[in-house]
């Protein structure tokens, strides 16, 4: 493999393979796991990682991306009011196979390690074709700003989930996703990963694929600037560790999830990593 020249962005490969890199100044090898805690580290002159800011660390080995998720799925974090039914963590780049609330219920979305993004489908539990609509959302909200204290509604509708808390408070509700098609125009890249892909592979048990997924989707998280002028550009996300986006359920709802695999842009800080998710009966 070629090597970066020093002082060059090292960035891990889009794929879900590991890859072999040698460090010919010492002639040892090392394998890299594909997601980076969320610091970004730079090829220092002697072709050794280093961390922005920081002196040299080393290469990452074999199984500390293991034991990063595992530190992250058991880390503390802040506690609902109320009874935790699951706490699961989403894998940088991954999904989560779809989850059923009950009226009632609420789920919490924790950024654990700062600018990571999520896109989520709500579907009526009765009636999968009436899915979310940011549209409906934005009119009957009569803002574009959704945030803590606003509702999402149906294509037909009704309430479907009302957001309770929101520690970051920039979420965007334009309701499409990251795709393999549009990222082909925008980057000249084939074969990306996208929300698409992660949303279908949620909703796989219902029998939805890709061209089943309808454009009713809003992205914790997210931060988008809308120009007076009309122009919108994709920035970092300005959450931190820890910050958190809670939803109750108002109808019986089925929650699609794709933890957001965007890496050509600055959605979520360049660099991918996992969320958790709590789903808890509120007190």
């Amino acid at each position: 493999m070629r090597r970066a020249p020093a002082g060059a962005l090292f960035r891990e490969p889009s794929s879900l393979w590991t890859e072999l890199v040698t460090d010919l100044a010492n002639g040892r090898s090392f394998m890299i796991g594909l997601r980076l805690p969320r610091s970004i580290h730079r090829l220092g002159a002697d072709g050794r990682r280093r961390a922005f800011g920081e002196t040299m660390t080393e290469l990452r080995k074999p199984d500390e991306l293991l034991a990063h998720e595992r530190d992250l799925a058991s880390r503390p974090i802040s506690p609902p009011a109320g009874r935790v039914i699951e706490d699961v963590l989403v894998p940088a780049r991954g999904f989560l196979p779809a989850r059923r609330l009950s009226a009632g219920d609420a789920m919490r979305i924790v950024d654990i390690e700062g600018q990571q993004v999520a896109d989520l489908v709500f579907y009526d539990a009765t009636n999968l074709k009436n899915v979310s609509s940011m549209t409906n959302t934005m009119l009957i909200n009569q803002t574009w700003k959704i945030t803590e204290g606003h509702t999402f509604y149906a294509k037909f509708g009704q309430a479907m989930a009302t957001i309770t808390e929101d520690t970051v408070g920039t979420n965007v509700v334009l309701g499409g996703f990251c795709n393999p098609d549009l990222n082909e125009r925008r980057y000249g890249i084939v074969g990306t990963h996208s929300c698409r892909a992660n949303l279908a592979a949620s909703m796989a048990q219902y029998g939805l694929g890709p061209a089943d997924i309808e454009e009713g989707c809003w992205c914790p998280f997210m931060n988008v600037d809308h120009d007076p002028g009309g122009a919108l550009a994709i920035r970092p996300p300005l959450s931190q560790p820890g910050d958190h986006i809670d939803f109750r359920a108002e109808m019986d709802l089925i929650v699609a999830f794709s933890n957001c695999p965007s890496e050509h842009n600055p959605c979520n800080g360049w660099n991918p990593t996992a969320l958790r998710v709590l789903i808890y009966r509120a007190a």
